[in-house]
């Protein structure tokens, strides 16, 4: 059995369960409130040079750049925070449905990676697009060690290698 996430006019990925942790719908479900921001997913992938990558997806290109990345930053900021949390024990009921190779205290030692897809986005535009993104989570780059380059928009053809259907 495979999980498939379809968000924004895309569809992510053939994950297996214990990979990827479907955080909007179980955030939603446990009714952590509409004061959390949530990202789309989250995914363990990679074998020999594993990485846990946060996953937001937006339909368009968007026109007042810095209140967009404003609140995709914070999505990012929660969604770290609330995994981080729960595998530091302090939600036990969220601990409980993070799939197995996600829900570990090792699993925070593992490369992270922030990706924003934007499907419709030309390629041309990825580059600036990509600076606000890394602009806006420089705190959390240098604070989580994550590096310059895993922090990333990608537009669908750019995403679909990265998470194959």
């Amino acid at each position: 059995m495979s999980i498939s996430i379809t968000e924004s006019g895309m569809t992510f990925g053939r994950f297996a369960p214990n990979d990827v942790f479907e955080f909007e719908k179980v955030l939603t479900e446990l009714k952590f409130g509409d004061h959390v921001s949530k990202v789309e997913f989250i995914v363990r992938y990679g074998l020999g040079s594993a990485a846990v990558v946060f996953v937001e997806a937006k339909r368009s290109v968007p026109r007042q750049s810095d209140v967009f990345f404003a609140e995709v930053r914070l999505k990012m900021i929660h969604a770290l925070t609330v995994w981080f949390t729960a595998l530091c024990g302090r939600h036990e009921q969220l601990l409980k449905v993070i799939p197995d190779n996600l829900n570990k205290v090792e699993h925070l030692k593992l490369p992270l990676k922030m990706y924003l897809v934007i499907p419709e986005a030309p390629d041309s535009m990825l580059p600036q697009l990509s600076d606000k993104f890394r602009q806006s989570l420089s705190a959390e780059q240098k604070i989580w060690a994550i590096r310059y380059s895993d922090i990333s928009v990608l537009n669908e053809s750019r995403a679909k290698p990265k998470f194959p259907v």
